[in-house]
């Protein structure tokens, strides 16, 4: 048999397919799926980010902090002075 025969032979029934990547990860890695230790391993790796959040995007970074407080400073009397107002005289 081909192997395009044997992966539609193999495949699971309607009721077990997948709707999204993340779905299948997680089945493989539950055990529903039949995959080895390491690819298990590979799709734990790739899906965790879609199942953790990232604990550093709750607080500002560094260039982030120093923006923000050169903008509280900017303000009042170390503001930056208008631009000059340029005129055209195109009467000669």
């Amino acid at each position: 048999m081909k192997k395009a025969t044997k992966a539609l032979e193999t495949a699971p029934p309607a009721s077990k397919r997948f709707t999204t990547a993340l779905d299948f990860a997680m089945a493989a890695i539950n055990g529903d799926v039949e995959a080895d230790l390491d690819s298990k391993v590979r799709l734990a790796i790739a899906a965790m980010p879609f199942q953790h959040a990232k604990l550093e995007s709750a607080a500002p970074g560094k260039k982030q902090q120093r923006q923000e407080s050169a903008e509280k400073s900017a303000a009042g009397r170390f503001a930056p002075p208008a631009p000059p107002k340029l005129v055209v005289n195109n009467k000669q």
